[in-house]
């Protein structure tokens, strides 16, 4: 069991967390509800579920003063029930709860789930929060919560929640865990609309104890479980998420995450460029991506997704075909798919053949197919091309959607009909090598009747073209990454500590440059001078055109403040500069330490890269690649990584970025030399580590590429602050 708190530097502990055996939590046989009342809809609809949903859990009350609660026998207390309990669910007032949790342990109760609120989210119920976790503690029972629903476990029918119910989806392998319990139902509502099969949806309240992470982690070692669904305010344990997503990837069941809080870069301000573009949002997306976690942003994306993982949608690519009775439906999916990264590959020779042979001569035989109306008089015309294209396409085609259906809106007048009419579609699609999914136009939810049979034919559906393909795109990208990070060598190994530890808050950049260049960073000549005298000797020193920049630990963006004069020279030129840059400065930054002027060659044309590494609070370091220079914000074409990172993934960031043709030499452009870009990042990414937790950013911007040359032009390095 972990007991929770807040990350910092991305890790709690080097050993991967044990899997806590929650059975006594999850698999209980009987359950007391203490604090029950009729007063109180928490309790009564508590009562009604277990009753409802339960039929084969025994369901106690405890109440200290009445006899009769819910039409049963009330027992004082938990000691006073005369017989073993395996799940205690509380809705006591707050100040009884760490005490009845040590009375249910005293007397055999393994697991509790805490409804009661006013812990940890208040500012008054922390201290009780820390007693409630003390408690927890002591006697090693299980807790869920505190401020917290319960549960649904819709496969083996334990419902300990305390709202009221709509009806239950069927089982099935999408388990779901959500740091919100406002969403439980809803989510539920989802799933038996669209006929989603739910193992169990689990609501984690303040996590005082038990944290998704660890319910998750419980739920991903059953083969019951085929993926999981995650909805998280906070990542509050970054080193165990890191160990659950590591196992769901080695035993092929996918975790699906939707994060929320993505406004919160606008409330960070940093020094660097880095800080503002690396935020929580970001940051958490390239952690997600590289653990093999599906990212999705909306709940139908959440459900619609955990479902087809869950059902063992694996495609190979992104390489479609289609079959539909709508020209309009397919001009939708081919404008999505492109949207996904997804393509429709043309018909082969053998499919359009044999295609022509049995559709209507009207009908314009291509991918996407639209089989045309006249599929409302001959109602195996779609089954019939389905099996075609499956057929001749299996090689052409990773997935095939199948829209030419019509589910039934209720119990149609002949059921039997309509039950072979989608027998025999199901028997086309199991004979087929490639996998076939049934697509709705729009995300309409299933008739019973519809729901039932879909789920006895093991038909698999889309609930839309919207979410319905952005849902096969997130099955097509964890094959993908799953395949990519199995056969990948892990970079995971720690660097040396660096024995010079840096000083606090930030360094100058001539100090800067100095640190990075002794780290093998290439930097550019420079010289720092503090008189004109000095800065026209530098200049001479270096030849030619110079440019010359304010050098204090104060001013990090030095063109903001009139602190850059660029391509001067000439001795007069090169003094008449030195002069106006610090006047300018002292006048507009009064207040700022200036230990004085870089003279450094002037350096045009090339390809500017901004390189940095930032301290995310959760995550710890990540490296943020891309195009710098002055638009680094305004252009933001960056890819963010975690730390630490190899060579290969170096070039896999580059080739990310929209800008990558530039790179390599696009419109007559010499070609960057790639490789010693990787080596100059990976030496900043070498630095940064070595120096431990004592930094807080570490940024190279520009890093100018011209062919062969690669160095860097300005750096900035912060010094963690006491």
């Amino acid at each position: 069991m972990a007991i929770l708190d807040n990350v910092t530097g991305g890790a709690r502990s080097a050993a991967a967390p044990a899997t806590p055996d929650l059975n006594t939590l999850f698999r209980p046989r009987s359950v007391a509800l203490v604090g029950a009342t009729e007063r109180s809809m928490w309790s009564v609809n508590a009562f009604e579920n277990l009753r409802r949903y339960s039929p084969r859990i025994a369901v106690h009350c405890v109440s200290p003063s009445r006899a009769t609660v819910h039409g049963v026998t009330a027992a004082a207390s938990l000691s006073a029930l005369g017989e073993a309990v395996d799940l205690a669910y509380i809705m006591s007032p707050r100040d009884t709860v760490p005490d009845i949790l040590r009375e249910a342990a005293a007397n055999g109760i393994g697991g509790a789930i805490v409804l009661t609120a006013g812990f940890g989210e208040t500012d008054d119920g922390r201290a009780l929060q820390r007693e409630l976790v003390a408690a927890v503690e002591e006697t090693g029972i299980h807790l869920l919560g505190p401020n917290g629903s319960g549960y649904v476990d819709v496969r083996h029918q334990v419902v300990p929640f305390g709202l009221a119910l709509p009806d239950l989806p069927d089982p099935g392998g999408a388990s779901f865990v959500l740091q919100s319990g406002g969403l439980m139902k809803p989510l539920l509502s989802l799933a038996r609309a669209w006929g989603v099969g739910v193992g169990m949806l689990a609501g984690t309240g303040n996590e005082a104890t038990l944290s998704s992470t660890d319910v998750a982690r419980y739920l991903i070692e059953s083969e019951e479980t085929g993926a999981i669904g995650l909805f998280l305010e906070a990542f509050r344990d970054a080193e165990g998420f890191r160990s659950l997503a590591e196992r769901a990837l080695e035993l092929d069941r996918p975790v699906v995450v939707l994060p929320v809080g993505r406004s919160e870069v606008a409330r960070r301000t940093a020094m660097s460029h880095t800080g503002a573009l690396a935020g929580d949002a970001a940051v958490t997306s390239a952690v997600l991506r590289e653990l093999g976690v599906v990212e999705v942003s909306s709940m139908e994306e959440f459900v619609a997704t955990t479902e087809l993982l869950s059902r063992g949608v694996r495609p190979r690519g992104g390489r479609l075909g289609v079959v539909s009775a709508s020209g309009g439906s397919c001009e939708l999916v081919a404008d999505k798919a492109a949207d996904e990264g997804m393509t429709l590959p043309r018909l082969p020779p053998a499919a359009l053949e044999e295609l022509r042979s049995l559709l209507p001569a009207f009908s314009h035989v291509q991918n996407p197919l639209d089989v045309t109306g006249y599929a409302t008089v001959n109602p195996r015309l779609p089954v019939d091309a389905a099996a075609v294209m499956g057929r001749t396409g299996a090689e052409h085609y990773d997935l095939l959607l199948f829209q030419a259906f019509v589910a039934p809106p209720g119990r149609p007048a002949d059921p039997d009909f309509t039950r072979a009419h989608f027998a025999a579609i199901a028997d086309t699609v199991k004979g087929l090598d490639v996998p076939v999914l049934l697509q709705d136009e729009v995300g309409v939810g299933l008739s019973d009747f519809a729901r039932e049979l879909f789920a006895e034919l093991g038909l698999v559906r889309l609930p839309g073209v919207e979410v319905g393909l952005r849902a096969v795109a997130n099955t097509m990208r964890y094959t993908g990454g799953r395949e990519r990070l199995r056969g990948a060598e892990r970079t995971g190994a720690a660097r040396p500590t660096s024995s010079a530890p840096l000083p606090e808050g930030p360094l100058s950049e001539a100090r800067a440059l100095e640190l990075l260049g002794g780290h093998g960073v290439p930097v550019m000549p420079h010289r720092l001078v503090s008189d004109a005298a000095g800065a026209v000797e530098a200049a001479r020193l270096l030849g030619g055109r110079v440019v010359l920049k304010i050098c204090s630990p104060d001013i990090a963006h030095k063109s903001d403040v009139g602190g850059v004069v660029l391509d001067v020279e000439g001795d007069d030129a090169v003094a008449e500069a030195y002069t106006g840059l610090m006047a300018t400065v002292t006048a507009r930054v009064p207040e700022a330490r200036l230990d004085g002027v870089l003279v450094a060659p002037f350096r045009p044309g090339g390809v500017e890269l901004i390189v940095g590494i930032n301290r995310d609070p959760v995550w710890g370091p990540v490296l943020v690649l891309g195009f710098g220079g002055v638009l680094v914000e305004v252009l933001a074409d960056v890819v963010i990584r975690p730390l630490p990172v190899s060579a290969r993934d170096v070039t896999e960031m580059l080739d990310g970025l929209r800008g990558a043709a530039l790179l390599r030499g696009a419109r007559g452009r010499a070609a960057g030399d790639v490789d010693a870009v990787v080596a100059a990042v990976l030496a900043l990414a070498d630095a940064a580590l070595g120096w431990g937790d004592g930094w807080d950013s570490v940024e190279v911007n520009p890093m100018r590429v011209d062919g062969t040359v690669v160095e860097a032009l300005d750096a900035l390095v912060v010094g963690k602050s006491a």
